[in-house]
């Protein structure tokens, strides 16, 4: 199809096609219109999301299947689109795998910052995506939060503007689009999940802008291209009650124009978290879509395709303005100007594993914690260290075998090693402390590994209330996800570590330098109790 030259020869329904991004599944789109053709001729959209469930049985590490699938969707398009991720996965499938937001912020390391957002960016090129809904900037001011968690980067605003305005520098540098996510951001005491339901916000207005506010400004200077809307309020700003409450800001024209807009400058685009998410979709899903993009977002994230039958109907009986929706698509025009979507320009990279390997160890090396050392177990002396025991604590099937990389690395420093799953005795551990130098509890309870709070039950409880009762001197603990875990231990004195990531570069720097190889030298970017 031919490509228009301005936002302005764009149809009605191309115009709100522009507003959506759906996701990658060309087999459902065939089977609703017949043809990937038909389809795009009834349902134009601007976007489509590179979702791993149907990514990862393409053909290569590079993803060359998606890449041929964007240029046919292209094909009948009169407008290119948006390629979106929440994140790469030429990385992944090579065997490389980054740690979290919050191992940026115990580096604390402003190059190594923007080399985290260089891998990111690269590993976007190697797979075709050119809108990355990264990085989160979330304070990690709430201990029990099952999103932000590892997700956020500190509970400093100053820490996390710094580091992540070098991510956003980073991604802009290699020509990938960022995305600061979510605003307006998790309440002090957070403990629920809005992938299940909205999530009220009572944090006074004061503190959200002397931390949120403040950071959002300054993010805002260093050109954020995109900013995305959670499914949480801000009660003590908002206005815009209904039947007696105050929407999320997916859906609220005070936070999303009123206090984005219009107070904070906000001048980009802004895309909706997912709205198939249990804090947005229900019975008025498509009502609330509606209201969504009303209320200023100007990309819909999975919304249903009748959003776009429904939006039509609105505008042409007159009950929207299409001068809305043209302000929305001229914005997201501009953004895919400004990163040489609609000239098709090819962003590739010339990238190979090394150069994700060599980022991915040295945030590994420099995030690790070590937290409480009084015993002075660390570092190891590898002639009294032989015999080891390592205790893996995680309700997560797939984490535990990946923790059983520990063996191996502990067993390449000439110890012989045990590892069990949980499977220890809080009443008789004697024989266990008796027959090894060293017992290691790794723990590892990270967001959605199963979705649910971020705490332990059944098994993994006993093995922490194990873990309390082994001899001290001879045990260490250490928390390859959550670093919240560690109220578990404020009081026992045993010796701790904060790992933040059970990948094997992680896990590989944890027992080099358990070794003295390397030193710790993280430093915890939250309060941990």
């Amino acid at each position: 199809m031919k490509k228009v030259s301005s936002w302005k020869e764009l149809t009605l329904r191309e115009k709100i096609g522009q507003t959506v991004v759906c996701t990658c599944n060309p087999d459902e789109h065939i089977k609703m219109c017949g043809s990937v053709e038909e389809f795009l001729k009834k349902y134009p959209i601007g976007g489509i999301f590179n979702n791993g469930a149907y990514i990862n049985g393409l053909d290569t590490g590079e993803n060359e299947g998606f890449k041929a699938l964007v240029e046919e969707y292209n094909s009948y398009l009169s407008v290119p689109m948006f390629t979106v991720a929440d994140n790469g996965t030429f990385a992944k499938n090579n065997n490389v795998n980054i740690s979290r937001q919050m191992a940026v912020g115990a580096a604390n390391d402003e190059e190594l910052a923007y080399k985290i957002g260089q891998f990111q960016a690269e590993d976007c090129k190697k797979t075709g995506v050119n809108w990355l809904l990264w990085p989160v900037c979330d304070l990690g001011i709430s201990k029990r939060s099952p999103v932000t968690d590892v997700r956020a980067m500190g509970s400093d605003p100053a820490l996390v503007t710094r580091l992540v305005g070098k991510e956003l520098e980073a991604m802009k540098d290699n020509n990938v689009i960022s995305c600061l996510k979510h605003y307006p951001g998790t309440p002090y005491d957070e403990h629920l999940d809005p992938h299940l339901t909205s999530i009220n916000n009572n944090t006074s207005f004061d503190f959200w802008m002397a931390n949120y506010g403040e950071m959002y400004k300054e993010l805002f200077k260093e050109n954020a291209p995109t900013i995305m809307t959670g499914h949480m309020n801000l009660v003590n700003y908002q206005n815009d009650e209904f039947e007696g409450k105050f929407p999320p800001a997916t859906m609220s024209y005070d936070l999303t124009t009123k206090l984005l807009r219009d107070e904070l400058g906000f001048k980009g685009v802004v895309i909706t978290d997912a709205l198939c998410m249990g804090g947005f979709t229900g019975e008025d899903a498509l009502k609330n879509t509606v209201k969504s993009f009303l209320a200023g977002n100007d990309v819909l994230l999975w919304p249903s395709f009748e959003y776009i039958d429904e939006m039509e109907r609105l505008i042409l009986s007159g009950e929207v303005k299409e001068e809305v929706l043209d302000a929305a698509v001229e914005r997201i025009w501009k953004l895919k100007a400004e990163y040489g979507i609609l000239e098709q320009v090819e962003n590739t990279s010339d990238k190979n594993v090394g150069f994700f390997e060599d980022i991915a160890k040295e945030l590994a090396e420099k995030s690790l914690t070590l937290v409480n050392n009084e015993r002075k177990l660390i570092p190891f002396d590898k002639n009294k260290i032989k015999k080891v025991l390592i205790i893996g604590v995680t309700p997560s099937d797939k984490q535990f075998e990946e923790l059983e990389e520990l063996k191996t690395e502990f067993e390449a420093y000439g110890c012989r090693v045990e590892m069990r799953r949980n499977n220890i005795s809080p009443f008789d551990n004697t024989k266990d402390c008796a027959e090894n130098d060293l017992i290691l509890f790794a723990l590892c309870r990270t967001p959605h590994m199963p979705l649910g709070p971020l705490d332990f039950w059944g098994n993994e409880s006993a093995s922490i209330w194990a873990s309390n009762t082994v001899d001290k001197n001879k045990t260490v603990i250490a928390s390859f996800g959550s670093p919240y875990v560690y109220r578990y231990y404020e009081n026992s004195n045993l010796t701790y570590i904060n790992a933040y990531h059970n990948s094997k570069e992680v896990i590989k720097a944890f027992v080099s330098a358990l070794f003295g190889e390397i030193p710790f030298t993280g430093k915890s970017s939250v309060e941990l109790v």
